[in-house]
Order: C-alpha cells, then sequence, then structure tokens
C-alpha cells in the first residue's frame, strides 16, 4: 500500500519514510516540511484527502503542540479524524525515537552506549541530548551536529544532512521501539492498514 507523509520537517520526513517501508508499505508523496503551525493549520484538508485517496502518516513532536500531554493532541487537533488519517504523537520529539536506538547512536558518534540515556521519551530536550553527546566525539561526522562556537544556533550546519543518513542507513527501528513507546504504537498503527480498505473506493 502506499502511505503519502505529512511532517514537520525534513528530518521527520526520513523517519516516516523508513516507518512506512519497515511495516512493508510504499512511501508516496510528502507535504508539509514548513513547522508544526502548518501543520495545525492543514490538517483538516489532509484529513479529507486521506479519506479519499492515500492514507497519510502524519507526524508531530509532543514538544511543539503546547498541550497537557500525548493523547490530548489527536481529539484538540482533530476531532473526527479519518481512520487513514494516522496522526501519530512522537514523545517528545523525532530525536526521542532515534536516541530510542542506543546502540547505532553510539556506534555513529563514536561514544559509550552507557552514556546513551535508557528513556528518551522522558528527556526534556532529546535534540539537544544528541547534540551534547555529539560533543563527546572526535569523529567528524559527529561533530557536523555541533554549532560552531559564536553561532547562535542550536545545531550544527550538517545536523540534518548527517541524521537523515543515519536514519537511512542505520537506524535500527525494532531496537528502537523497545524503549520508545510512541514509536512502537506508531509502527503497530502502521501494520493495520489493510489494502482491503483502499478497494472500490
Amino acid at each position: 500500500m502506499i502511505v503519502d507523509i505529512l511532517v514537520e520537517g525534513l528530518l521527520d520526513e526520513a523517519v516516516a519514510r523508513r516507518l512506512i517501508i519497515h511495516a512493508g508499505h510504499q512511501a508516496g508523496a510528502t507535504f508539509g516540511k514548513q513547522g508544526v503551525s502548518y501543520l495545525r493549520q492543514k490538517v483538516a484538508g489532509f484529513n479529507v484527502r486521506a479519506s479519499y485517496g492515500n492514507p497519510i502518516l502524519m507526524l508531530v513532536d509532543f514538544a511543539d503542540t503546547g498541550l497537557d500531554c500525548p493523547p490530548a493532541v489527536p481529539p484538540t487537533w482533530l476531532p473526527n479524524r479519518s481512520p487513514e488519517l494516522l496522526l501519530r504523537v512522537v514523545v517528545c520529539e523525532i530525536e526521542s525515537w532515534l536516541l530510542a536506538d542506543h546502540l547505532g547512536i553510539a556506534d555513529l558518534l563514536g561514544i559509550s552506549r552507557e552514556v546513551i540515556p535508557d528513556d528518551p521519551e522522558h528527556l526534556n530536550d532529546p535534540k539537544q541530548t544528541l547534540v551534547n553527546l555529539a560533543r563527546r566525539s572526535r569523529r567528524k561526522s559527529a561533530q557536523a551536529l555541533v554549532p560552531q562556537p559564536g553561532i547562535s544556533a542550536s545545531v550544527g550546519a550538517g545536523y540534518v544532512s548527517e541524521m537523515q543518513i543515519f536514519v537511512a542507513e542505520r537506524w535500527n527501528i525494532e531496537a528502537a521501539r523497545q524503549r520508545a513507546s510512541s514509536l512502537d504504537r506508531c509502527l503497530l498503527r502502521l501494520r493495520e492498514l489493510q489494502s482491503s480498505k483502499r478497494v472500490n473506493r
């Protein structure tokens, strides 16, 4: 089955694409990539689109929603959600799911697996945690994640590109889902999609 993608940014797109393929589907068109405000404004229209076209996997970082708890996001954003719009809340941001593959991140950065947090979904700032872990590394690829001294950016210039490569080539989804329950639920929901639901539409 072809599953389209609706996400906040480029790294989220890479994650969504891997998950769709891992669940046995084919990744279709990507929409969004303009931040959380775009998703909030356009979600109703994409809900209609999913009802008549391809199912859509929508990922949104809980940290960006401003709501009190992850379960509040779907009913607040879209009370009449189509079952073909898979609105999955990432707890608390996409880096949580990447850090959940602790062996993969340790290998990527060339650091001990012992310093990777055991419970990445409870980190206050997973992205900053990942950048701080990269500071421990001497690898050039790891240093690309770290902002240069005197620069106000929170991540390095090569952050997105390096993490896209990690997601595409090295991220162990089955390992990560053991440490990130929101990732596990997302994958289970993707696998529930059945081609028969699309017949005669």
